[in-house]
């Protein structure tokens, strides 16, 4: 089997996808600050900022320029944790929790009216590939290093 050619039309059937407004929406609801308001939505509102570098892949000062522009949107605030005063708590605010719980829902609608369309078995069986690519990708008998 020529893998490399299925790469190559993979490739190029994400990058189609990634400029349709439902693919438009999935980015944006998965990446960069919408991540990190994501990441805080789903693991209990709070996290550390190396929590957060570890989760997305960047550096600690990428981190630190993001969660800037996130206080300086209100969307999140920093404190000092209770359980160690050298360490720093991000939080996500009232309206950080707003705003991503309504980006991540209307990216879900456009999602589920894809899959819809798709029908019952082919996108049960399309979220389980994607399922098993990820697995196969953070799989430790994998070295980060070759992806």
């Amino acid at each position: 089997m020529d893998y490399r050619s299925l790469a190559e039309k993979m490739l190029d059937i994400r990058a189609q996808l990634s400029h349709l407004p439902v693919g438009c929406a999935v980015t944006e609801a998965c990446g960069g600050e919408y991540f990190a308001l994501s990441f805080l939505l789903t693991h209990g509102y709070h996290s550390c900022p190396s929590e957060l570098s570890r989760s997305m892949g960047v550096s600690s000062a990428r981190i630190a320029a993001l969660l800037k522009h996130l206080e300086q949107k209100g969307w999140v605030s920093r404190c000092a944790d209770s359980s160690d005063e050298r360490r720093v708590k991000v939080v996500l605010t009232d309206a950080g929790r707003g705003m991503i719980s309504q980006r991540r829902e209307d990216a879900m609608m456009r999602v589920a009216k894809a899959l819809e369309r798709l029908g019952e078995d082919d996108a049960r069986e399309y979220v389980r590939l994607q399922q098993k690519m990820l697995s196969v990708m953070l799989s430790p008998d994998n070295a980060i290093e070759e992806w």
